[in-house]
């Protein structure tokens, strides 16, 4: 049983993180794909106009203490609230995960590499390090797809499904962002499963 709560908190922390770290790369990558994407010229301002209000809405999504969602330049429906609602409660509960798995799952790793045991890690890290792959093989055969699962998966309601009408920002976050999103997750995914592999291997040598 403590073996099953071990890895269930390691598993918990490595997605969390990575989800984390991805949510928080996109500071630095947004300006950089605005610009090769010409989303300023797609919303008729400045790309620092646009960071601007990108940043406005993160750190609604982001911040517990921000209570209410306001982009300077982009009005937002009751649909696009909700939405965005929504998404802050699932990042806020990354962000939380996070915080409470972590330290455990990086003191039974430690206490694997004292033990000499991080060998354990091998078979399962090899069985994770495939479905990046998986996930990757699917998204680049059907992105469209893929992504509407993905809503459906985590939402219950429709107010994904936005009206530039009425929720312009959902021009300049076009699916080829979120795609960048989620192959940014898989590679750090794959980067620990590949860390987790080699660490065990040497071990396994001893």
């Amino acid at each position: 049983m403590k073996r099953i709560v071990h890895w269930l908190t390691l598993w918990l922390a490595i997605v969390s993180v990575v989800i984390f770290v991805t949510i928080l790369s996109t500071l630095l990558t947004f300006p950089v794909y605005a610009h090769m994407d010409n989303l300023p010229q797609i919303a008729a301002m400045s790309l620092g106009q646009l960071y601007h209000n990108y940043l406005q809405l993160m750190a609604y999504l982001d911040l517990p203490w921000i209570g209410t969602l306001h982009m300077q330049d982009f009005p937002t429906s009751l649909h696009g609230a909700l939405h965005f609602a929504d998404v802050r409660h699932l990042f806020i509960l990354d962000i939380v995960i996070a915080i409470v798995t972590t330290p455990f799952a990086i003191r039974w790793v430690r206490q694997l590499k004292t033990d000499r045991k991080r060998y354990l890690l091998v078979r399962p890290f090899m069985i994770g390090a495939v479905v990046p792959i998986i996930l990757t093989g699917l998204l680049s055969l059907n992105f469209d797809r893929f992504f509407i699962i993905f809503h459906e998966v985590l939402f219950r309601n429709r107010d994904w499904l936005f009206d530039p009408a009425t929720d312009p920002i959902i021009n300049v976050l076009p699916e080829g962002f979120f795609m960048f999103c989620f192959l940014t997750a898989f590679a750090l995914f794959e980067a620990i499963m590949v860390w987790g592999i080699w660490r065990g291997r040497q071990d396994a040598r001893r």
